[in-house]
């Protein structure tokens, strides 16, 4: 049984031209329910690979095995069938933002920003972004950095304040891939404020991409005397990106 997990992940045990995707994917579901958590990793990986919708249901119950590898390995699976997955999927997704394992957590956060836009699922998001432990709303801020959702503005706003700097920079990318200019002067404001380095180097790049002539006193300020070279490297590319480029 190993020796077929193996060939099974290594893409070797079938041929595509006599095993049609959806004949192998019955045979991979039916090794989900196997002994071996190796064999169901394996199943829940080939799966991915293939990627069809077929296997979205078993892929979901995949999601309370036992062994947090399969579960991780079921959730990005899930996430490279995308949109076709169903709302009862990325509602097994949402839960799974609970997971006690770390790689379990951010594989559903991952996919659910594959799947796409829900407003039930944004709702669910916005949840667990509120009252979440630490993991799950760093989880949540980056899936919301995929979807764009628009209806997360205010919540994200509220994040900028979150104690975990790594949920506030997560906030700061998701707010700006909404592309709403309301939210610069809150980016000022934690390339100015925020103590961690990682939060206003976030801040440099977001005012980077999205800021314009108004502010470049804000990230001259930090270029010339926040001590963190990495802080100056962003300010210093964020200045020459916004600054117009001289007509020849």
């Amino acid at each position: 049984m190993l020796v077929l997990s193996y060939l099974l992940l290594t893409g070797c045990i079938v041929d595509s031209e006599t095993s049609p995707p959806l004949t192998v994917t019955l045979q991979l579901i039916g090794l989900l329910h196997d002994p071996s958590q190796d064999v169901r990793r394996t199943a829940a990986l080939s799966l991915g690979k293939i990627a069809i919708p077929a296997s979205a249901p078993a892929l979901i119950e995949a999601l309370n095995d036992p062994d947090p590898m399969v579960r991780t390995f079921s959730a990005w699976a899930l996430g490279e069938i995308g949109e076709e997955v169903e709302t009862n999927g990325a509602l097994a997704l949402v839960r799974l933002l609970g997971d006690q394992h770390i790689h379990v957590k951010h594989a559903a956060g991952e996919a659910l920003g594959k799947i796409g836009v829900r407003q039930i699922i944004v709702k669910l998001l916005i949840d667990v972004l509120m009252v979440g432990g630490v993991e799950s709303r760093r989880a949540v801020v980056n899936t919301l950095a995929q979807l764009e959702a628009h209806s997360a503005y205010n919540p994200l706003l509220a994040a900028l304040e979150d104690e975990d700097s790594r949920v506030r920079q997560g906030s700061i990318a998701a707010l700006s891939e909404l592309g709403d200019r309301q939210v610069l002067p809150f980016l000022r404001k934690r390339l100015l404020l925020d103590p961690d380095i990682g939060v206003k180097a976030e801040a440099s790049y977001r005012l980077g991409k999205l800021g314009d002539v108004d502010d470049l006193s804000t990230l001259q300020q930090s270029r010339d005397t926040d001590p963190n070279p990495f802080v100056h490297l962003w300010a210093t590319w964020a200045i020459h990106n916004i600054t117009p480029t001289p007509q020849e």
